[in-house]
């Protein structure tokens, strides 16, 4: 090959890694892997910051009959990171709507609220 051809080819590779790395595609939450996660049964929805609320025994099983987990990133994360990470939390509503139903969140906050209201988290 020659020199010329050689250099556009290493741009453009450079240039698709900086496309690919500001969607987040090399972090663990970005659009292919909620798709690997949808089909392995294993959605989460993916938050960061500091946690709402302790969540117990009671509040997993009520996550696992809505057929998610959850998991937090925690409080310092890159912009690169959460773009990866709203891109996965659309993936996974979007299966969730189609699991549980359009209005499957008011249903699920109404049961957590009552878990938080007679005090049955852990």
């Amino acid at each position: 090959m020659r020199r010329r051809k050689k250099i556009k080819i290493g741009i453009g590779i450079v240039l698709i890694g900086i496309f690919l790395w500001q969607f987040g595609f090399f972090t663990r939450y970005n659009y292919l892997t909620a798709k690997i996660d949808i089909c392995r049964d294993l959605p989460r929805i993916a938050s960061y910051g500091l946690p709402s609320h302790p969540c117990g025994v009671p509040c997993i099983g009520l996550k696992e009959k809505y057929g998610f987990h959850e998991s937090n990133i925690g409080c310092v994360v890159t912009e690169t990171q959460i773009r990866g990470i709203d891109a996965y939390n659309s993936q996974i509503e979007k299966y969730l709507n189609e699991r549980n139903g359009k209005d499957w969140r008011e249903k699920y906050q109404a049961e957590l609220d009552s878990l938080i209201k007679y005090d049955l988290l852990e």
